[in-house]
């Protein structure tokens, strides 16, 4: 059987324990944990020391890193550049998400079968204890699907995602991928165009153009709402940027035959209402209101003057080079 790595890109030390826990009570292990502890005070680093916490561990290889405290994208990067692609397959598991005991085993399978990039399952809403209140909102030809896996091919998730605005396949936390997406994720871009903010429902674009994803139809994990996530911070620049990647994605959908071109305006049309509303009195977001107007209206180059505005805001310009990380080429001959 195929081995995998869990990759933790850990900022709140909170619910450290759940996570351990979960990790430990896998029916298949991974092979490998990297934590990359990204808190102001290494509180992950010091906490995993406690002999409270050394049991839940006893037998896990479990590695620490310092993280980089530059970003939570660079913390990702950070963990992937220590991965190495050691194992076959990869996992991004967030610090206060749960994932349930078969995740792995249903994971494994479902690679085994389908010689997928990725692989996601379904996943519950749950309140700070962790019990379970809601589920996204799958289109309903997947939810009332006979098959457990799924095979979703880029023609559907574009339609249900980049023409609707919306992630119904949820974050990384619910996703396995292969070692050969890692090169994928440092560019984080579709079609030439960044998409910073959406970094989760981007690498399920990206893998489903290079093989249909498979879909697992089952709650394999949970997502926890708590006042510390970006979800609950809409002003912060990550939030922001969540709102304005998908007009990156849309115009790069659209460029590359995905959706047609009343799907990409009713996409941008769509961001620039939420935009005026948020963010109509912020002075950072003053030059997108206008912009995004402008777009609607299909105003002359106001699509190539957004772009260049959008690259200079996230500091990621459109067509950046991948860094050359050289178990990239040498493990799996994708980079030149």
């Amino acid at each position: 059987m195929e081995q995998i790595t869990t990759l933790i890109p850990a900022y709140k030390p909170k619910y450290l324990g759940d996570l351990l826990l979960a990790l430990r009570q896998q029916t298949v292990k991974p092979a490998r944990i990297i934590v990359s502890d990204d808190s102001p005070d290494q509180a992950f680093i010091r906490a995993l020391e406690t002999s409270s916490l050394k049991d839940y561990t006893a037998n896990m290889n479990v590695e620490v890193i310092v993280g980089p405290r530059t970003g939570a994208f660079e913390n990702f990067c950070n963990l992937l550049k220590r991965y190495q692609g050691e194992t076959e397959l990869y996992h991004f598991l967030l610090d206060d998400d749960v994932i349930y005991p078969n995740f792995y085993e249903r994971h494994l399978e479902a690679h085994a079968r389908s010689r997928t990039e990725c692989v996601v399952s379904g996943r519950w809403y749950a309140v700070e204890s962790g019990q379970p209140v809601g589920t996204l909102d799958v289109p309903s030809v997947v939810a009332r699907h006979p098959d457990r896996v799924v095979s979703v091919n880029p023609e559907f998730l574009f339609a249900t995602s980049v023409a609707t605005g919306s992630n119904w396949l949820g974050e990384f936390s619910n996703a396995t991928f292969r070692a050969d997406m890692a090169t994928e994720f440092f560019k984080s871009e579709l079609d030439g165009l960044p998409f910073a903010g959406l970094e989760d429902i981007g690498a399920f674009l990206v893998a489903a153009i290079r093989s249909p994803i498979a879909y697992i139809n089952e709650q394999l994990g949970c997502f926890r709402m708590n006042p510390g996530q970006q979800t609950e911070q809409p002003m912060s620049k990550q939030f922001k940027c969540g709102h304005l990647a998908w007009v990156s994605l849309a115009i790069a959908a659209r460029r590359g035959g995905w959706i047609n071109k009343e799907q990409c305006q009713t996409t941008i049309a769509r961001v620039c209402s939420i935009v005026l509303d948020l963010y109509g009195r912020e002075a950072d977001m003053a030059q997108f209101c206008v912009l995004l107007s402008e777009v609607v209206d299909r105003k002359p180059n106001a699509e190539e003057r957004f772009l260049r505005t959008w690259g200079d805001y996230i500091g990621r310009p459109a067509g950046r080079s991948v860094p050359p990380f050289k178990w990239l080429t040498n493990k799996i001959g994708i980079l030149a």
